[in-house]
């Protein structure tokens, strides 16, 4: 069964990144990018399935949403990640945050060349996005379960 998950997985094509416009308010862009590192680091907290480290990293996320005013929802579910234990709690609310942040990028626009990626196993075949720096495929909802499923959506 996973060997059929994961070639379903897989078989899906990628589609061609493209770019977007920044938006002409350049402060709104700065400061949304400022957010993109916190956010990183908890990404990679959850690849590598270390509850302890998301849970920091999740605290400085929201230390930078909060300076940034980028949206009570997204500040809450980065709250949830740093209280919680609970990998799958983590990811359950890292979605949350990373359809914030992927909304708030395409609004405003970033510098940063941002990756959005996609795993269409994730939530019980629901499928979920995540951000990343490269376009190499590091899944944060799965960890070492299924670490390169996904693809690339669109560079923003």
């Amino acid at each position: 069964m996973l060997s059929l998950s994961l070639m379903a997985c897989t078989s899906g094509k990628t589609e061609q990144a493209s770019e977007t416009d920044s938006s002409p308010n350049e402060k709104v862009s700065q400061e949304t990018s400022a957010s993109i590192p916190a956010y990183m680091a908890l990404k990679d907290a959850l690849v590598q399935t270390d509850a302890v480290t998301a849970k920091s990293a999740a605290s400085d996320l929201s230390s930078a949403l909060s300076n940034e005013n980028i949206g009570e929802e997204l500040i809450h579910a980065a709250n949830a990640i740093a209280s919680s234990d609970d990998v799958a709690v983590q990811r359950t609310q890292f979605k949350i945050v990373t359809d914030g942040l992927i909304a708030s990028l395409k609004a405003n626009g970033t510098e940063d060349g941002v990756y959005v990626q996609y795993c269409p196993m994730a939530f019980d075949n629901t499928g979920a996005n995540w951000l990343s720096m490269s376009d190499e495929i590091r899944n944060p909802y799965f960890g070492d379960m299924m670490l390169k499923c996904g693809k690339v959506e669109e560079k923003l």
